[in-house]
Formats: structure tokens, sequence, C-alpha cells
């Protein structure tokens, strides 16, 4: 059977990596463990049929607190897609997991709007002339189109080049020297210390907001360059609290429940059995 936990706010350490596979997002990180494997004590974990509904809702969007939101599907996607040839057990989950995903997802969560991080950071940096992005991963690339046509855009890494998929946005790296007087807001939107951060801000003599994406942020706070909007914010000032908003998220969840149980249903045929899941 699969079992998993959910271990918010914690990294994956090396023990962790050395009996299962980890898959990582924005605010999460969850461990995909075989049943043999040894949950460390004291890890709360989830089971069968439990186990797959709660991925099926963090695929689906369901688990972040903006509901439906899209990113953490993609991130699903290649972490799928990563996995190795001899891992076929969980490759069939995953596959299965995102056959399932793309179907609630088209039933009962297209009508919710435009539930993304870059739709969201869009509505915070109107008054703004420049965005300055810190990062170059999966996040960063979710931010980009969405401000590319109505902002000034300097992407922020440490790679010797980046591809910034947009003629008005510009890879400039860490060490990099520049001067910028426009109106700005300093998005962070990869994993980075806060000292990489007030690096960055330092090359803006206007700064309106820093918008800080990072899970990690109560941990390391960004440096105090501008007024501060948390992920928490983010999410907060783009969720649409209407009824039928919570009736799409309801259906969603049942048609979640009735899909997990198709899977179980089906899993129980294999006499091997399942792997765990530990998330």
């Amino acid at each position: 059977m699969f079992a998993f936990s959910l271990i918010p706010q914690v990294p994956v350490d090396a023990t962790w990596r050395s009996i299962g596979l980890v898959w990582r997002t924005c605010v999460r990180e969850v461990a995909l463990v075989e049943q043999r494997a040894s949950i460390p004590p004291g890890v709360p974990a989830l089971h069968d049929e439990a186990a797959y509904v709660h991925l099926l809702e963090v695929i689906c969007g369901l688990d972040s607190p903006m509901a439906g939101e899209t990113e953490v599907m993609h991130q699903f996607k290649i972490f799928a897609a990563s996995l190795p040839p001899d891992q076929s057990m969980f490759r069939d989950l995953c596959q299965s997991l995102l056959t399932d995903a793309r179907q609630v997802r088209s039933q009962h969560l297209v009508s919710l709007g435009s539930r993304t991080y870059g739709s969201a950071v869009r509505r915070l940096v109107r008054e703004s002339q420049r965005i300055a992005i810190v990062g170059t991963g999966m996040l960063a690339a979710e931010v980009v189109p969405f401000v590319t046509a109505t902002h000034i855009v300097d992407i922020w890494g440490r790679r010797e080049s980046f591809d910034t998929g947009s003629a008005s946005a510009s890879y400039r790296r860490f060490d990099a020297e520049l001067s910028a007087d426009e109106r700005t807001t300093v998005v962070i939107a990869a994993p980075v210390e806060s000292r990489i951060v007030r690096g960055v801000a330092q090359r803006y003599r206007n700064i309106d907001l820093l918008i800080d994406l990072r899970a990690e942020g109560a941990q390391d706070p960004p440096p105090p360059v501008a007024p501060i909007v948390t992920l928490a914010a983010v999410f907060a000032s783009a969720a649409e609290t209407s009824r039928a908003v919570d009736a799409c998220v309801a259906a969603a969840r049942d048609e979640i429940c009735l899909r997990a149980r198709a899977y179980a249903t089906r899993a129980k045929l294999n006499p091997s059995g399942w792997h765990d899941l530990c998330a």
C-alpha cells in the first residue's frame, strides 16, 4: 500500500534522500518512500487512499493557499519526467496522478480564473516601472511572462547566461553592476538567502515593494528595503472567495476521493502491493 506524510517548511535531509524520492515545490517537500523503508519516528504519515487523495489535491492546487493554482501541477510534471527508469512503480503512480489531475481540473477547476503566481504578482506591481526578479528557476519562469509586457525586467541569478525569453527582460549575474532610478519592485522567486537579496536591492534607488515568494521567508526574513509582501499575502490578495469557487473546489475534492478509491482498488490486484509514499 501507499503511505506518505507532509513535512511543511522542513528541508529534506540526507536521511530522507537515502530512503526515498523527494519532490520539492515552492511551499512543501514530499518524500515518496517504498513500503519496506523505515519512516523516521514521529513523522505523521498518510496511507493507502488517503495518500493518493492528498497527493492529487496538492497537484490540483487544492492544498495551496490560492486554491486551484496551476504552477504546482507543472512542477509535478517536471518531477515525474525526472524519475529514473528503474522506478517503474513510482513512474506508474505519477502518470496516474497526472491523468487524474488533468481530468479533475478540466471538470471542476477551469472556472476559477487566473490562479498563478505570475498573475498574482502582476496585480501587485502595477505602480512600479521596473521589476527585479531574484532567481532563474521554475517560479521565476512563471512570473516573467506576466510582467515583461508592462515593465522593464531584470532577472538576477548565478548562471553564466540565461535565456529570458523576452526582449524586454535582461539577465544579470549577482555580481553585475547596475544603478537604476525607476520605481522598482523586487520579487524573490527562488530559495536564496536574504543577504543575496540585499545585494540585488542595492542596485535600485527607488524600491516600491519587495515580494517574497519563498516558503523560507519566515525563517530568513527579507531585508527591510521596502514594504514587504509575503507568500501568504500574495495568495490572500489573489484569492477570490465566492460561492462559485467554493462549490468548484468542493466538487473537485469529491472527484478526487472517487479517483483515489478507483486507484486503490486497482492497485490491490497487484500481488506485490503498492510502494509507500512519504511526503
